[in-house]
């Protein structure tokens, strides 16, 4: 219940803020489990992705923003899965592994961070934490490119209440990650899992936001 109505009240809230622009959400399957890996600029990134989407999408959230007031309160009525960044955190994966299980949609930004002002928007390598959920729990994988979050909410990229940046989100087409032959230490063929799934993101960017992917 108070997803879905969080959901509707972001949904009158977001034309208010931006110029919204989603393609190819029916790239999302509807029943089972999935794994929607994202790149990062914004703040409202887990809102763009969501906000479309019919089915419920579990996202996970550095653990900070659960010390905030209101944010805090939202994340965890809306069953947000916080995560200690710079650290392997086992009970965000434990409980993620759960939720696909389970057969859920996850929302994950395997960058694990942004760039912020006065550093240009741009992709940052990935981890692999994305990559091992996906081959252990044998979720399919939906890449998400977003682009123009990085202006919204940010006064420090030109923001002014008054604005309305123009976001783009585009669904990529699911698939199931593969590990590639034995041979390779096995660290090795999880990253090249996790440079994949880069790829698939990235090629869903204008060249401008492929930042370290840019080749």
């Amino acid at each position: 219940m108070w997803y879905r109505t969080l959901q509707l009240v972001t949904g009158l809230l977001a034309p208010v803020q931006m110029r919204l622009h989603v393609d190819r959400q029916d790239c999302v399957p509807a029943y089972g489990p999935v794994l929607l890996v994202s790149n990062h600029l914004g703040i409202t990134d887990p809102m763009v992705v969501a906000l479309p989407l019919r089915r419920r999408v579990h996202i996970l959230a550095r653990a900070e923003i659960f010390e905030w007031p209101a944010i805090g309160w939202l994340a965890r009525r809306a069953g947000v899965v916080p995560v200690h960044r710079g650290e392997a955190d086992r009970q965000a994966l434990r409980t993620v592994s759960q939720l696909l299980a389970a057969k859920e949609c996850v929302l994950v930004f395997p960058e694990g961070a942004r760039h912020y002002p006065p550093e240009a928007p741009g992709m940052l390598h990935i981890k692999a934490g994305a990559a091992w959920l996906a081959l252990r729990t044998g979720a399919i994988v939906v890449p998400v490119g977003i682009w123009g979050t990085e202006f919204v909410w940010e006064p420090a990229r030109g923001w002014r209440p008054w604005s309305r940046p123009t976001v783009h989100v585009v669904f990529g087409q699911p698939y199931y990650p593969q590990l590639p032959p034995a041979g390779p230490p096995a660290r090795a063929r999880l990253n090249a899992v996790a440079n994949e799934m880069a790829a698939r993101i990235a090629d869903l960017l204008p060249p401008g936001y492929r930042g370290v992917y840019s080749a």
